[in-house]
């Protein structure tokens, strides 16, 4: 079974998730997070590639760089996911809120806050990512393949012809 680039213990070291969270709670989320939001910005060609090479242990330099802003990005959204599943579970009479004897379980407008907040963290590495992944495109040459051609990054900033960055270019009408 392939790792989505984040692991348990990446959650639990930077402090998103507590170490008495059970893993089977969350660790879906992190694939779930890696592919309905890191594939669909650089890519599946790319997205595959990478996801290969780290499972393997074979990414370059490079790509190391880029898997570490994707990782976090991956580890706030599941975060973020977690805080509702793990509040709110679907048991065999329906959906159950959680309590706990030592703490009182948040309410949703509260979970509600906590969540964007943990969203407001992932989208800023996803920026960092695509500006980063932008910036050094030729460093990827799989990104830049012509197999890539569902990558939101690279559909975005090329031209209509599909070979350079657009920088914006607009046209102001008066």
């Amino acid at each position: 079974m392939a790792i989505y680039f984040v692991t348990e213990r990446y959650l639990k070291i930077y402090g998103m998730i507590t170490s008495n969270v059970d893993a089977t709670d969350f660790t879906p989320l992190i694939q779930f997070c890696s592919k309905a939001f890191i594939k669909k910005q650089i890519g599946t060609y790319f997205f595959t590639d990478l996801l290969t090479k780290y499972n393997n242990q074979t990414l370059s330099v490079n790509e190391s760089a880029l898997v570490e802003l994707m990782q976090f990005s991956i580890a706030w959204r599941a975060t973020a996911e977690a805080a509702i599943s793990l509040s709110y579970q679907i048991k065999n009479k329906g959906i159950i809120k959680q309590k706990d004897d030592q703490g009182d379980a948040a309410d949703m407008k509260e979970i509600t806050f906590i969540y964007d907040s943990m969203i407001q963290k992932a989208l800023y590495f996803e920026l960092e990512m695509r500006e980063f992944l932008i910036k050094n495109k030729l460093n990827y040459p799989i990104f830049l393949d012509i197999k890539n051609d569902d990558s939101m990054i690279k559909n975005d900033q090329y031209n209509a012809k599909g070979d350079n960055f657009n920088e914006g270019v607009g046209i102001i009408l008066i």
